[in-house]
């Protein structure tokens, strides 16, 4: 199944090689790879450089390694908070900002209200009523909405029903990285409660089928959060660098 690695970076070779195995579907979730014996033989290396290939495969989220008896490295289905920690170890050095963050959310979320507006049935209108209904039972338990999982479900919620798993991941890892934001610069229960009045009047117009009303409340939604939160920044920079002079 595998070529023997090359001498440079040979564990690179062979993370490179059992990928490319996963996604081409010859190993498929749940396939246990050969024993490593027969691994060391096929890629022509040693037990440490490997080991070393899997653990990191492991840490990509293609294989769990089993321990015990009859365990070994078998293949996973890469999950959502794998690739959004991947995502997001890799943007951390790119600055992405909050800026950047809306923009995206610009281009897709208004989109997405105006399409469940012209397609939710009823069952999918209730269990988004569900989820804002649980928002306001944060905020009324006066624990704001900051991190709240349901706050991100929202938003969420509207990609999954398109049926597109791209922006399902997008919008999860743009949500998740502007709640680890909002957990710095922390905004306050004015913010929490601005946000729910927008939710609501996405939902009403979700609700009432009126596409250009729930994509208009959905912008306008986006460009609030935006520009407060780069508030927030920008005040909570110019605290830190007065308390630095001080």
């Amino acid at each position: 199944m595998f070529e023997a690695a090359k001498k440079d970076k040979m564990s690179t070779h062979i993370i490179r090689q059992v990928r490319e195995a996963i996604l081409s579907g010859e190993l498929h979730p749940g396939k246990c790879l050969p024993p490593e014996k027969e691994l060391i033989n096929q890629f022509g290396v040693s037990k440490h450089t490997l080991r070393e290939a899997l653990r990191s495969l492991e840490a990509m989220g293609f294989i769990e390694i089993r321990r015990g008896a009859g365990g070994g490295p078998v293949v996973s289905e890469v999950d959502m908070k794998i690739t959004r920690d991947c995502i997001a170890n890799f943007l951390h050095f790119q600055n992405a900002s909050i800026r950047d963050l809306s923009e995206v959310r610009k281009i897709i979320e208004p989109y997405l209200a105006r399409r469940a507006a012209n397609s939710f049935a009823a069952q999918e209108i209730e269990e988004f009523k569900n989820i804002h209904q649980r928002c306001e039972k944060i905020f009324q338990q006066k624990k704001c909405l900051l991190g709240a999982k349901e706050e991100i479900a929202f938003h969420v919620f509207l990609a999954q029903h398109s049926g597109n798993p791209v922006m399902v991941m997008i919008l999860d890892f743009v949500n998740s990285l502007l709640t680890d934001i909002k957990h710095h610069i922390k905004p306050g229960e004015d913010f929490c409660r601005g946000v729910l009045e927008a939710h609501q009047s996405i939902l009403d117009a979700i609700v009432a089928g009126d596409a250009d009303a729930a994509e208009k409340y959905m912008l306008k939604h986006i460009c609030q959060v935006e520009d407060k939160l780069e508030a927030l920044r920008l005040q909570a920079e110019a605290t830190f660098a007065d308390q630095m002079a001080s």
